[in-house]
């Protein structure tokens, strides 16, 4: 299957979570499609697909020529190409193998036919190689916590877009009350041994979640980040998996809360959601 190669920033190829990607896709790719969405995405092409749609006006934001930023094994860039009113969606990951190996798999798995709706690049989100303007939207589903400089990420994004074209984000963000001692307790974490064991990885590896390229931002910062590069922020909700905590807890930002009967992955089993529009 083809795909693009786009310039890389060496900091991005260099660290543990690109190894820690290298290797989840050499091992996945071996056993298929499932165990690749089990292994790397951690939610399935239907329920990416339900998340999407709880986002009011959706088939108006999401339509045209777009871009993945951050795009893992294409999971989100196919499920969102199915739609008869996407044209074509770029989807950059930095880790070749995840491209050379899963893109096949996924594309093929969820789109059939129609699996070179999916443009498959090699490169990293900070150095896009289209034209200004050229696109309608873009999305990034638990990417851009890892960018090294999430402005600079933001704002190339931004260069492509077109006037008002709608960036939507995934990811996850913590209460404006969070201490920075909490954030740094965080990103000190040590992956325990099951998790190194289940990604491949000496089971005795010192690893800690800031080695592994995690980053832990507040509502606020990340309001800031879409205010320094450009955005205004349409919408935002917060969806959980119905759990327990999930169910009790609630965010001190007043932001809405949808509750989901499947798992969303990730931390917490929680994502926010942020629907942008790029400013003129």
């Amino acid at each position: 299957m083809e795909y693009q190669i786009w310039n890389r920033n060496p900091i991005y190829i260099t660290g543990q979570e690109y190894v820690g990607n290298q290797l989840i896709a050499q091992e996945s790719a071996k056993k298929g499609f499932q165990t690749i969405i089990n292994e790397y995405v951690y939610i399935d092409s239907k329920n990416v697909e339900t998340t999407f749609n709880y986002i009011p006006q959706i088939s108006n934001l999401i339509n045209g020529i777009g871009i993945d930023l951050g795009g893992g094994v294409s999971c989100i860039s196919s499920t969102l190409a199915k739609k008869d009113s996407v044209k074509k969606i770029y989807c950059v990951e930095i880790s070749e193998d995840v491209v050379k190996l899963c893109h096949p798999i996924v594309k093929k798995e969820i789109l059939k036919e129609k699996y070179h709706k999916v443009v498959s690049v090699i490169g990293d989100f900070d150095n896009l190689q289209l034209d200004d303007n050229l696109l309608d939207f873009a999305v990034s589903w638990d990417s851009i916590h890892h960018s090294v400089n999430p402005i600079k990420t933001l704002r190339e994004c931004k260069r492509v877009l077109k006037k008002n074209g709608i960036l939507i984000i995934v990811d996850r963000a913590h209460d404006n009350a969070t201490p920075d001692s909490e954030i740094e307790r965080m990103l000190n974490i040590k992956y325990d041994e099951s998790f190194l064991i289940k990604n491949h990885r000496p089971s005795d590896m010192i690893l800690t979640r800031r080695e592994n390229g995690e980053h832990e931002y507040r509502f606020f910062e990340w309001k800031l980040f879409f205010q320094k590069s450009g955005f205004h922020l349409l919408d935002e909700f917060i969806f959980k998996t119905r759990t327990n905590d999930n169910m009790i807890s609630k965010n001190n930002e007043n932001i809405k809360e949808i509750l989901v009967d499947y798992n969303l992955g990730g931390f917490g089993n929680k994502k926010v959601v942020f629907v942008l529009r790029s400013n003129s």
